[in-house]
């Protein structure tokens, strides 16, 4: 895994680029940095109820916002369900500027995720990434990876997805390229 420092300024640029993401969005993101993009970031992922979970995700969003490089704040979503929205600080930029030739490094990728992904519901990116979690997985293992395959192992992973609504997010991850970047 990278230095405490690389993955805070990670955290703190994505929170500045998009204000008011909450934790499982993070998560989310993160993870397809990691995957799709490739970034080094060397967490690990198991599918856990909101799709592809790593404590150590957690674990550092809660370091960044007890170091003040991000702040956290429970909000209540217009479902009645309440959350985490993660903000910029004043100590943002500066957490950034320290590891600025990382995230320089990386700064496109970021922008690529938060322009495909940045407007999805926690929900729409439990379904991308866990779709993107499966893919990856049979992939590497030479299973098959078809439409049929993928949905299929989705669908009993995740029984509250309607099939075709998993096949139709398989289709665009794929016409978008992301399926074939996550392996």
């Amino acid at each position: 895994m990278i230095e405490l420092s690389k993955r805070m300024s990670l955290i703190s640029e994505i929170v500045n680029q998009k204000p008011s993401l909450g934790k499982t969005a993070m998560m989310k993101f993160i993870f397809i940095l990691q995957q799709v993009y490739k970034v080094p970031i060397g967490y690990d992922y198991e599918i856990y109820t909101y799709g592809p979970y790593s404590s150590n995700v957690m674990e550092d969003i809660q370091l960044a916002t007890d170091f003040d490089a991000i702040s956290m704040k429970t909000v209540v979503f217009p479902t009645g369900h309440s959350g985490y929205a993660l903000k910029p600080t004043d100590n943002t930029d500066d957490i950034i500027k320290k590891e600025q030739d990382y995230i320089n490094l990386y700064s496109a990728s970021i922008s690529n995720v938060i322009s495909i992904f940045g407007n999805k519901t926690a929900k729409e990116l439990e379904l991308s990434s866990t779709i993107i979690y499966v893919y990856s997985n049979y992939s590497n293992n030479k299973w098959d990876n078809s439409i049929t395959e993928i949905s299929k192992s989705v669908k009993e992973i995740k029984p509250h997805f309607d099939i075709d609504l998993i096949k139709e997010e398989y289709r665009n991850l794929d016409t978008l390229g992301i399926l074939e970047k996550a392996v």
